[in-house]
């Protein structure tokens, strides 16, 4: 018989990634776009939808493995493990093929001289450069650690000569901790990588953002915008007219310095600009909000609120789970409630663990946004309302794509309870998590997401927000 709750879940969740990848899209976009730009945000809508999708297939292999000792009437199953094969190879090639190429095939368009044939090689020459670095250091990796070491109980027994349900039959209760050596395939090996490189960024930007996120916005309901009057409204405005317009000076200055070879010096002083256009355009949105919205909608405003308390207890939660289960294994905590959901109604657990997973993903984009806004070394590319250039959904896709991989890792390594029959589980949690060399980081690297939450919350307490200074005014040595 097959399970056709399977059926309508997969559905479910293909809708729910669509209209959530159109609304984003739509939400964010710029409105000076041109009509050729429909086909990177094609592209980067996929990667949205491989993104999110991917995440909801955890929930999807576990209603898939039901348990073999049990009667099951659901003899019509999927093939989980090449689904999975074929998903994550798929997100593979959009975070290091696609995305990168049309993000550089848009960033060398150039409106006085538009050549499509220079976009096409600076584009294609960019990306190799990528895959061929990436495949030098998997191809390296794997072909001098491309060995899982794994630890399993061996138990030894002299036979008995009864019958299974004879009272005289004794159990064996010792065991030795033993070590096997497997091989590993390059797909195994790929996802693994790709793993370790998606901590890398999980722990620095989903670390910050799991707690800079909620306590900006509690943070926000305390410092909100209220009601100002026209004249207060005009004199502000004029304020910021005056900082733009030294501002303006400034990027032509910068302008002139960046012709031929730009230095490392001058590509600073670009990423400081940025920033700080960056928070002037957010100060004239923040004073037009105040003028024409009379500080706001309640609902909104105390929406925020609720919001952040919502995202901090789900912050303190995952906390609680790293130390309570995957630690010291003392309780299987959230898997508690997700397998009782589950059992209730399936769809109350996968929104469950929709809402717990989706909220580490979310906590990376603020945390890229925190981050970059602070390193001038680095160039951001915030998502702005209707001011969302082409190229900057493209980086935050690919970024979206490789952290998915840490972001799967660490939900299946918290749930193993509730994903225990899984594909996805015998694959990370076997092979991948003991790869040699990179599984030990990959085992510890929750405590670096840890780490990075509580430098941000003591960052939070002993750094409380500040009014921003002038920024006409601040980093001159740096931009003068």
């Amino acid at each position: 018989m097959l399970n056709w709750w399977l059926i309508v879940l997969i559905i479910l969740v293909s809708l729910i990634c669509i209209g959530l990848t159109v609304y984003i899209i739509i939400y964010f976009q710029s409105e000076e776009d041109s009509g050729w730009d429909y086909v990177p945000k094609a592209v980067a809508g996929l990667g949205l939808i491989l993104a999110l999708g991917s995440v909801f297939l955890v929930p999807f292999d576990v209603a898939n493995s039901p348990d073999p000792t049990l009667v099951n009437k659901y003899n019509q199953t999927i093939n989980t493990p090449l689904m999975w094969k074929i998903v994550l190879w798929m997100m593979a090639a959009m975070a290091v093929v696609i995305c990168p190429f049309f993000m550089f095939f848009y960033e060398a368009y150039d409106p006085d001289k538009p050549r499509i044939g220079t976009q096409i090689a600076h584009g294609f020459i960019s990306t190799l450069i990528i895959v061929a670095l990436f495949a030098l250091i998997v191809g390296l990796c794997y072909y001098y650690k491309g060995f899982a070491d794994i630890t399993f109980q061996t138990y030894k027994g002299m036979p008995q000569m009864v019958l299974p349900n004879s009272t005289a039959i004794s159990y064996v209760g010792e065991s030795t901790k033993s070590t096997i050596t497997i091989a590993v395939s390059i797909y195994t090996y790929c996802i693994g990588m790709l793993c370790f490189f998606g901590w890398i960024f999980f722990f620095f930007y989903g670390g910050a953002g799991l707690i800079a996120y909620p306590i900006g916005l509690i943070r926000g309901f305390k410092s909100r915008t209220k009601a100002i009057s026209a004249s207060l409204f005009a004199e502000e405005m004029a304020i910021v007219l005056a900082k733009a317009d030294v501002m303006l000076a400034m990027c032509m200055e910068l302008q002139r310095e960046s012709r031929g070879k730009m230095a490392r010096s001058t590509k600073n002083k670009i990423n400081i600009m940025r920033n700080e256009v960056y928070f002037l355009e957010a100060r004239q949105e923040q004073l037009i909000w105040a003028y024409t919205n009379a500080g706001g909608s309640p609902f909104i405003v105390y929406g925020k609120l609720a919001l952040g308390i919502l995202c901090l207890a789900t912050a303190m939660m995952w906390c609680l789970q790293i130390f309570v289960y995957n630690t010291f294994n003392a309780d299987p905590l959230l898997n508690t409630l997700l397998i009782r959901l589950n059992d209730a109604f399936a769809l109350c657990g996968v929104c469950a663990y929709g809402i717990f997973v989706f909220y580490l993903m979310w906590s990376t984009f603020q945390g890229q946004i925190a981050l970059g806004l602070r390193l001038v070394f680095f160039q951001i590319h915030p998502m702005k309302k209707h001011d969302t250039l082409v190229n900057a959904f493209l980086f935050n896709v690919s970024l979206l794509l490789i952290t998915s991989y840490a972001v799967i890792f660490f939900a299946v390594q918290s749930f193993q309870d509730y994903a225990t029959l899984t594909a996805i589980n015998g694959l990370l949690n076997v092979f991948v998590m003991h790869l040699r060399g990179i599984g030990v980081f990959i085992r510890w690297a929750q405590f670096c997401l840890l780490g990075m939450s509580l430098v941000a919350l003591i960052w939070a307490a002993v750094a409380p927000y500040k009014k921003r200074r002038d920024p006409t005014k601040m980093r001159l040595d740096d931009l003068g």
